[in-house]
């Protein structure tokens, strides 16, 4: 696997040069930067979204947690949400917890320890409790979680009430 100092060897710059590069920082030459982008296409490296969030930067993954995809509803609303994800520059790592508590709360720690920058969360098999812990952005999909975790939902009632025209 190739690493920063790799691609700054081929691209002939220093190991800050590349750096600057991937993070969009400090004025460089188009020239410069077209060298590190082809050295990165050449060597195909990645940034490391862990060592990177390390530093203080954002990994751009969100964790999305839902009872399954074989739904069709819930599969195309993760495909919604994953391609507005993406044109934000987000990427997501998706989770089926099959409304298995012990499967979500393992989740909720891998997403955690991969330092995501939000889950979305349509799944509630933990309790309330465990969702505040959560140090995280976090948005609850159609339940409530606490006055602190935003949530999507409708009022089914009310959208399934007929109402006469005047």
């Amino acid at each position: 696997m190739a690493k920063l100092a790799d691609v700054a060897a081929l691209a002939g710059v220093s190991v800050t040069t590349v750096s600057r590069v991937i993070n969009n920082y400090g004025s460089l030459s188009e020239k410069t930067k077209q060298k590190v982008y082809a050295a990165m296409r050449e060597l195909n490296y990645q940034p490391n979204s862990l060592a990177r969030s390390l530093q203080g930067k954002h990994t751009q993954l969100i964790g999305l947690i839902f009872p399954g995809v074989s739904n069709p509803f819930y599969g195309e609303l993760v495909q919604t949400l994953e391609n507005q994800l993406f044109k934000l520059g987000y990427r997501v790592i998706l989770c089926n917890s099959v409304n298995d508590a012990e499967k979500e709360r393992e989740y909720v720690r891998m997403l955690l320890a991969n330092q995501v920058d939000g889950i979305i969360t349509g799944t509630h098999n933990l309790t309330v409790s465990e969702y505040q812990q959560i140090s995280a952005p976090l948005i609850a999909f159609d339940r409530h979680l606490g006055d602190t975790i935003p949530i999507v939902s409708s009022d089914n009632y009310a959208g399934g009430r007929w109402q006469p025209t005047r």
